[in-house]
């Protein structure tokens, strides 16, 4: 009993060797690996800026000036940095504070004019004038 019309046997081979060619077919072209992304230049930079920030934090806090820490740690917030936590410091003088003041507002220069991004410099300039602007105030 025929249900339809049949595939002739040497149809249905050929049929099936096609379906197996056509199936490791490959258009010849090797797969590329995804490219390796290149690490940013200023991630580095970043992180030395942030633990300079963070320690000048502890500093000004330890020194017990709370507008000098806030300041450091809007600096930190800005670069996406974690303020610093933890205990209190030893008790720090005015002339502590003042000479770290003054090495963060030079490397804080320093980094603005190594920054490959435009953006990161000026955010670096204008932590570096913002500290330099409190130690003017400081000496005066």
């Amino acid at each position: 009993m025929s249900v339809g019309p049949r595939l002739p046997r040497r149809s249905a081979l050929a049929l099936a060797a096609g379906l197996v060619v056509v199936a490791g077919c490959d258009d010849g072209e090797t797969p590329t690996p995804a490219p390796t992304p290149t690490p940013d230049p200023d991630v580095e930079l970043v992180d030395r800026v942030l633990a300079e920030l963070k320690g000048a934090e502890r500093l000004a806090t330890a020194a017990g000036d709370g507008g000098l820490a806030a300041l450091h740690r809007a600096h930190i917030e800005a670069l996406d940095g974690t303020t610093p936590t933890g205990g209190p410091a030893r008790r720090a003088g005015a002339d502590a504070v003042r000479r770290r003041e003054q090495r963060l507002q030079q490397h804080l220069e320093s980094a603005a004019l190594t920054a490959e991004s435009g953006a990161l410099a000026r955010l670096l300039a204008s932590m570096s004038a913002a500290v330099s602007q409190q130690l003017v105030g400081r000496l005066a």
